[in-house]
């Protein structure tokens, strides 16, 4: 959720209400607040009804079944729930004249080309999750009445039809009654790290202008910083070994335009809103597409030496990958602006902040800006696993002078997981050799049925 919001935290599951009161200021998260607080009940209560997946009976999509050439699977149509999450594939997405999906063919497509099938038996199953969209991935948001502006955005249920190896699971093959759903989610999921913030003085140097060290957030306006996984470790040894590493922004990532055009080092682009304040020379920005986010990789990040107007000029050594020269050829091409800033104390790694972990309260800090520090830890449990696009947020507010983050009695703040991403898991089929997938799904019928009144009730008998 990389929009621009002034607050934006988990859910409170003991509120079953917002309610507006006359005559108060009404801000964006309120109503959002609002709507999270609906969906998250409707969802529970789909939830508490189906169970953590299934199909109704009669429009049940997703059903498995093996290619003519058995190099990929095939998906039917129809509608599937997860967690209570509503996933559907339309008819309208099936190639003409066909009764089912190739998997390499779906429209939130995984990765960057479509790998084959693993070694058999392997499982299928469904990746259901969440993005933000704004009027940069589909401008019919604009209100074209008032000119033009993005009045809102929206948050769009992405499935994605994977595969893994799965061999029998202690000699017995999985079915939809043995499947060990619990335990297999857990394997996916993995143990997310965890991440605390705080407020403390700004570090010692002999600058003049330095505020006076306090422990408070000495920022003049109040901001929403975002803290985002821009990498993980990798171990190819010598020079291919690098660490995991953030970025963060001080505006939810939202500071992002439209990618047009390439020409040298120059980067077009359109759709900046406050060109004041959205790029400026030594930004560090990422240049990303629909197809990277399906996919969970990040963009390449690159450092700006100028910028004049819509025309971005970036220093190509400092590229941490390769740069798209037809950008208009890449879904929905954008770049976005990054605030995190190296020094000689500090280097960047590819332009990003290489994440140090520490459980001890007098180390491992990382400092953001304007008195804003960050700590990750381990947690309990064995070992832990970074994901590229986990994300928490961090409201900072200038009447208080400090941060929103949940704290102990004693003003100790809280260790918790990302805020963001939450996948959801679903098994769908489970393939051996050339037989028939093992479906593994689940249905219901309605709950509704034909009324037999008492008259109707007497003239049967």
């Amino acid at each position: 959720m990389r929009g621009d919001f002034s607050l934006l935290l988990p859910d409170l599951s003991d509120y079953s209400l917002v309610l507006l009161q006359q005559g108060r200021v009404l801000v964006e998260s309120d109503w959002n607040a609002a709507m999270a607080t609906l969906i998250s009940a409707q969802r529970e209560l789909v939830a508490d009804l189906i169970g953590p997946h299934g199909g109704p009976a009669n429009n049940c999509g997703f059903a498995v079944t093996l290619a003519q050439d058995k190099k990929d699977v095939e998906l039917s149509p129809g509608v599937y729930y997860v967690d209570g999450i509503r996933c559907e594939l339309p008819l309208a997405l099936l190639p003409a004249g066909a009764a089912t999906l190739p998997r390499s063919q779906q429209p939130y497509w995984v990765a960057l080309e479509p790998p084959p099938l693993p070694t058999d038996p392997y499982l299928v199953y469904l990746d259901v999750w969440e993005r933000h969209v704004s009027a940069l991935e589909d401008d019919t948001i604009r209100e074209v009445a008032l000119g033009g502006p993005d009045t809102t955005s929206r948050r769009q249920i992405i499935w994605q039809v994977r595969v893994m190896p799965y061999p029998p699971q202690g000699g017995t093959n999985p079915t939809c009654q043995n499947f060990p759903l619990d335990e297999w989610r857990k394997v996916l999921l993995g143990n997310p790290p965890l991440l605390r913030a705080r407020t403390g003085p700004p570090p010692k140097d002999d600058d003049p202008c330095l505020a006076t060290p306090d422990a408070r957030y000495r920022g003049v306006e109040n901001q929403l910083y975002r803290v985002e996984i821009a990498s993980v470790a990798s171990s190819g040894g010598g020079e291919d070994t690098t660490p995991t590493t953030l970025v963060w922004s001080r505006e939810n990532g939202s500071v992002a335009a439209a990618w047009t055009a390439t020409v040298g080092n120059r980067l077009h682009v359109a759709g900046v809103h406050d060109t004041r304040r959205g790029f400026t020379p030594n930004d560090w920005v990422e240049l990303t597409w629909d197809t990277l986010e399906f996919a969970g990789i990040a963009g390449t990040r690159v450092q700006l030496t100028d910028v004049d107007g819509p025309v971005l000029t970036i220093d190509p050594d400092t590229a941490s990958d390769g740069i798209e020269p037809e950008p208009l050829k890449s879904p929905h091409a954008k770049i976005r602006r990054w605030d995190q800033r190296g020094s000689k104390a500090s280097p960047l790694v590819k332009g990003a902040v290489p994440v140090v972990e520490s459980n001890d309260d007098d180390s491992g800090w990382i400092p953001l800006e304007d008195g804003i520090e960050i700590q990750f830890r381990a947690p309990n449990g064995g070992p832990h696993n970074y994901r590229v696009g986990d994300y928490w947020t961090i409201p900072a507010r200038v009447a208080t002078g400090d941060i929103i983050w949940p704290r102990q009695a004693d003003g100790t703040p809280i260790a918790v997981p990302p805020h963001g991403i939450e996948h959801h898991y679903a098994p769908l089929a489970w393939v051996s050799g050339a037989a028939a997938p093992q479906s593994l799904q689940k249905m219901f019928n309605p709950l509704a049925a034909c009324v037999v009144t008492a008259q109707q009730r007497r003239g049967n008998r």
